[in-house]
């Protein structure tokens, strides 16, 4: 292959994206080998990459940024969940981290159809560890903001008409004003329920 041919092949480009096979990459190599000039078509090449990423970007906005940094921060505190420092349970929660946090207060075995133990109830959050071996009856919230977060067993939680499987690792957030339930599907279900009060 002809030099000007083989610059032209769109081949320096491929390299730089990483897109080659071995083989390509090893023909690419010993080619800047035997031409000095394909080292000055590289660097001019990503030049131009770096140049247009930059002018292309796309930022997040303040809210968004926002949002993941306490989303992050959120994660970052699930990693040593201490009480009185509970982070509120999201979508992105660990629930193997407060499955290991809630271990030692859950009961030995099930000697009521729903377990209740207090984890915090400060500044109108308030979550409870619930182990529950029966269907959670239908209710509607109209001054709180109600999630949980399943740790172990499953269920089926209906909002409205939507019904949603749940099972470990699986978040909720229950729209105001919507009738909800929730039907056990394993022995018992284990679960973070928040409440947090509308202000």
């Amino acid at each position: 292959m002809k030099l000007e041919e083989f610059i032209n092949s769109g081949m320096l480009e491929l390299y730089l994206i990483g897109a080659l096979s071995a083989e390509e990459v090893s023909f690419v190599e010993s080619m800047q080998k035997l031409h000095p000039s394909v080292n000055l078509e590289l660097a001019k090449l990503e030049s131009f990459f770096e140049e247009y990423a930059f002018r292309n970007a796309v930022y997040p906005d303040l809210k968004t940024d926002r949002k993941m940094e306490l989303i992050f921060a959120g994660i970052k505190a699930e990693e040593k969940l201490q009480s009185g420092k509970l982070p509120l349970i999201t979508a992105f929660s660990n629930a193997g981290a407060w499955l290991e946090f809630v271990t030692p207060l859950l009961p030995e075995k099930a000697t009521e159809k729903i377990f209740q133990e207090l984890l915090q109830m400060e500044n109108g959050v308030t979550q409870v560890l619930i182990v529950s071996t029966v269907d959670i009856e239908q209710e509607v919230h109209e001054s709180l903001n109600e999630s949980f977060l399943i740790l172990k067993g499953t269920c089926v939680c209906t909002i409205g008409d939507k019904s949603v499987h749940m099972a470990a690792g699986d978040f909720m957030q229950i729209p105001l004003f919507e009738p909800h339930n929730v039907v056990i599907t394993s022995e018992s279900v284990t679960a973070i329920l928040q409440h947090v009060e509308l202000a």
